[in-house]
């Protein structure tokens, strides 16, 4: 004979929002780390700019980003690439 165990419904651990919550618990810095790498050289592939390698990319000035991530399209008022 079987026999339930007493307590909170089997689903109510794994519902939707345990799910979510269990899979930004494992979200870590690496992916983070990756995530900058990427998206980084991407743009560094696309437009030729380079950030400084002397210090991390949270280290870099507001000014420093901005020129880094700026988009001359958006910037000139053209919208073409």
């Amino acid at each position: 004979m079987l026999v339930k165990p007493s307590g909170p419904p089997a689903d109510a651990a794994t519902g939707p929002a345990s799910s979510v919550r269990l899979r930004a618990r494992r979200h870590s810095q690496a992916e983070d780390d990756l995530l900058a790498f990427l998206l980084i050289n991407t743009w560094t592939l696309t437009t030729g700019r380079t950030l400084r390698s002397d210090v991390p990319p949270a280290q870099l000035t507001e000014d420093e980003l901005i020129e880094f991530w700026a988009d001359d399209a958006v910037a000139s008022g053209d919208g073409r690439r």
